[in-house]
C-alpha cells in the first residue's frame, strides 16, 4: 500500500484554479470565431511579398466560425480593407504585429 495515494492540495487553491478556468472558458465561448494555432504553436499570421517585394500583404489563416465578425474587427484595427478568401484573409500592408497583439489580447 502506497503512502502517497494522492497529493494534498488545500481547498482554496482548487477553488481559485476552478474560478480562473471557468472565467477563461466563458471568455473563449463568447468569441464567435476560432483561430487554430500552427504545428509550432504560433498564431497563423504571415507576411507575403508580391511584385518583387514592392507590395506587402498580411495573411491570416486557419479561421473557423463567424468570419464576418472577425473581418469587421480586423478592418477597424488595421484601417484597411480585408479581402476574404475561402481559407484565409488578406490585408494590404504590414499589419502582422497589430493582429498578433489583438489575438493575444482576446485569449488566443
Amino acid at each position: 500500500m502506497s503512502i502517497f495515494k494522492f497529493i494534498y492540495m488545500p481547498k482554496y487553491y482548487l477553488s481559485i484554479y476552478n474560478e480562473y478556468l471557468n472565467a477563461y472558458r466563458k471568455k473563449i465561448n463568447r468569441i464567435p470565431f476560432y483561430i487554430r494555432r500552427t504545428a509550432s504553436d504560433n498564431l497563423p499570421v504571415f507576411l507575403k511579398y508580391k511584385n518583387r517585394k514592392n507590395l506587402v500583404v498580411t495573411v491570416i489563416r486557419k479561421i473557423k466560425g463567424n468570419k464576418e465578425v472577425l473581418k469587421k474587427e480586423i478592418e477597424s484595427i488595421c484601417n484597411s480593407n480585408v479581402i476574404e478568401k475561402p481559407d484565409c484573409f488578406l490585408i494590404k500592408g504590414n499589419h502582422k504585429k497589430k493582429i498578433k497583439d489583438y489575438f493575444k489580447y482576446i485569449g488566443y
